[in-house]
């Protein structure tokens, strides 16, 4: 009778089991490299990163004021009474108060008499936004916005009225690296109620108002 086949081996030799690889670690030279890659990576996008933060940093902010304006002249419409908005020092304060010149949010309240100050017995606040980041910078024309029953905006003595807001950064009105468009956020309210957002750098430079 035959034997069966063996399968020669070398002395010394253990044989490896089926479907298993050697575990090969890096070497130095490719260690250096990655960390080389890894560097240039950073020092190309981290300034991109902090561009890229900047802009949606001040994107949030001049979209939340929109929101705050389009609510609080939906609320008049619906309530049919005068409803504010105003900017506050605290906007997380238990009885916030309206301010004038640099705050760190925003109010919308029922305003029954349209004197843009709230009054003991008032219906609760509708809503609040805030605190902004502290890099950005606020900026208006006045200190507050009421709109009637109709939707638009009630006249209200001057410094008190407003009809523009700027919110910027730093970099002031310049425009965006790599864009025509400036950095900062201006919103238009027109008398019809109606707010909407510009970046359009003639515009915003046109306003005369200091951002910083």
């Amino acid at each position: 009778m035959g034997h069966p086949e063996q399968e020669s081996r070398s002395p010394g030799r253990r044989a490896r089991a089926p479907g298993s690889s050697r575990i090969r670690g890096f070497t130095l030279v490719e260690l250096l490299i990655v960390i080389v890659i890894a560097a240039l990576v950073l020092a190309i996008g981290a300034p991109q990163f902090s561009e890229f933060r900047r802009n949606s940093r001040l994107a949030g902010a001049s979209n939340d004021l929109l929101a705050a304006l389009q609510q609080a002249r939906t609320e008049a419409i619906k309530r049919q009474r005068p409803v504010a908005l105003c900017g506050t020092t605290d906007p997380t304060a238990s009885d916030p108060a309206c301010a004038a010149g640099s705050v760190a949010g925003w109010i919308v309240f029922e305003d029954g008499n349209a004197d843009c100050q709230r009054s003991s017995g008032d219906p609760p606040l509708i809503r609040r936004e805030g605190p902004i980041d502290q890099a950005l910078h606020t900026a208006a024309d006045g200190s507050c916005v009421v709109f009637a029953p109709t939707g638009f905006t009630i006249d209200l003595p001057d410094g008190i009225g407003a009809g523009r807001i700027l919110i910027c950064d730093e970099r002031g009105t310049a425009l965006q690296a790599g864009s025509t468009q400036s950095a900062a956020r201006g919103i238009a309210i027109a008398r019809t109620g109606r707010a909407s957002i510009t970046r359009d750098p003639d515009t915003l430079d046109g306003w005369g108002l200091s951002c910083g």
